[in-house]
């Protein structure tokens, strides 16, 4: 038991965090820093060629942005063969899915949804394919890592499981997450920790998830607005942001150069298949060369904290190169957008039975109890070797969600977990022996 208590106080600590940070704005009078618009700092991404310090420019090793040849090439391996997975991890076209998993901390969050929002308003959705926002605020790179700390991948997980999937279905992963727990002694020793703490994420991410083919990472955006007394200054103002581009560019070419640690292919896999998603970093208002990228204080940032959380805009700037990146790169395109298969959604049913005898005869499809809350029981009262083919649609007639099922016969109970949709009448159609039957049903969650 008593192993269990620096736990629980570390996930006190974090659970208060987010109030404590607002809390210190009041207090202490902590406030955005607007005049700071320089560090005098080049980009990684405008580094090509160059050096800071000792640090080789570019995203890659040899002083490129551009991905070597060789790694590239596997990446693309993966992404070509990239297959739908049901919820024991095995290839499934007609349950499977592909889930693509954000991780890191507030900014990422937002900026994903984002990113996602502007993918369902294009039109990109597709029944093989789930986005799913796993970032919490209150978690960092040190919690992602630290062996005593579970609650965090119990969270993640959680959210895969109210999507109605399961963490073996996850294949691709982006990560935008900073530390909230490393100072800026000097630049190497800064830039070496988190390397190694980078690298032991991507391993715990292929523990967690053990399916992983592909993970992108990206960088913070500019720090150099935050107040200097702020909370967590030391971790995400200047230059800890600029120093963080060059420990994930050290994780990506350690792989690249056959760190065993990080070996993505053969009998001992100890990490997915690494590189960049984007680096967000460029120095204040000064334009970056390579994209034209800056960031402008007011604007950006949330002028009533301390210039560590972006704005509207800021977001805006994250999420519009992160949709740029997957739906342009030929690391996603060949899955993002879909795969030629049924893709059903896998919906757990019961072995529970009803009497028949209370279903009137001319009902085939029946809902046990309406209105339903949280799952909706029905028994499809018919005896046939045909498949279901079962639908939710709202009263605007969008489909909330799909499944098949097999096995059907008089009496036997079917469940669909309905526990996230908002209260209201709701449709339920079922499609089989070439005939459709609808039944309407309130949701009262």
């Amino acid at each position: 038991m008593m192993a269990s208590v620096p736990q629980r106080k570390h996930q006190f600590i974090k659970g208060i965090s987010v109030s404590a940070f607002i809390l210190f704005h009041f207090v202490a009078g902590a406030q955005i820093n607007c005049a700071n618009t320089s560090t005098g700092n080049i980009p990684l991404v405008d580094l090509e060629g160059l050096f800071f310090e000792t640090y080789e420019g570019g995203l890659y090793p040899g002083g490129t942005n551009a991905i070597p040849a060789a790694h590239l090439d596997s990446g693309l391996v993966r992404a070509n063969t990239m297959m739908p997975l049901n919820w024991a991890g095995d290839v499934d076209t007609v349950y499977g899915k592909v889930v693509m998993l954000a991780l890191g901390n507030v900014n990422a969050q937002k900026s994903f949804n984002r990113f996602y929002s502007d993918f369902i308003n294009a039109g990109y959705t597709d029944s093989c394919v789930r986005l799913i926002n796993g970032c919490f605020e209150e978690y960092d790179l040190r919690d992602m890592i630290n062996p005593s700390l579970d609650s965090y991948w119990k969270d993640v997980s959680d959210k895969v499981q109210a999507e109605g999937l399961k963490k073996k279905q996850v294949q691709v992963i982006w990560v935008m997450a900073p530390s909230f727990d490393d100072t800026v002694t000097t630049h190497a020793a800064y830039i070496d920790s988190l390397q190694a703490a980078y690298i032991a994420l991507a391993r715990r991410i292929s523990n967690e998830f053990p399916n992983t083919r592909l993970l992108f990472f990206s960088g913070s955006p500019y720090g150099g607005y935050v107040d200097p007394l702020s909370f967590h200054a030391d971790a995400v103002s200047e230059p800890a942001n600029y120093l963080l581009d060059f420990a994930i560019k050290g994780a990506i070419s350690a792989q690249i150069n056959g760190d065993t640690l990080l070996r993505y292919s053969g009998d001992t896999i100890a990490a997915p298949w690494m590189c960049w998603a984007g680096s967000f970093w460029a120095d204040g208002n000064t334009i970056r060369t390579y994209d034209g990228l800056r960031w402008l204080c007011p604007g950006d940032y949330e002028m009533s904290l301390d210039g560590s959380i972006l704005a509207g805009s800021g977001l805006t700037k994250i999420s519009s190169r992160l949709y740029e990146f997957f739906t342009t790169s030929p690391l996603t395109t060949p899955w993002i957008f879909g795969l030629p298969y049924p893709c059903f959604t896998e919906i757990d049913s019961t072995t529970e039975t009803i009497d028949t005898a209370v279903i009137p005869e001319d009902e085939v499809l029946w809902i046990v109890t309406n209105p339903v809350r949280g799952v909706v029981k029905f028994v499809i009262n018919l005896e046939t070797d045909d498949k279901a083919d079962v639908f939710i649609f709202n009263m605007a007639g969008q489909e909330i969600t799909e499944g098949v099922f097999n096995k059907i016969e008089p009496g036997k109970v079917f469940s669909i977990r309905t526990e996230t949709q908002a209260h209201g009448l709701y449709v339920l159609s079922v499609f089989v022996e070439n005939r459709v039957y609808n039944k309407i049903f309130y949701l009262d969650n």
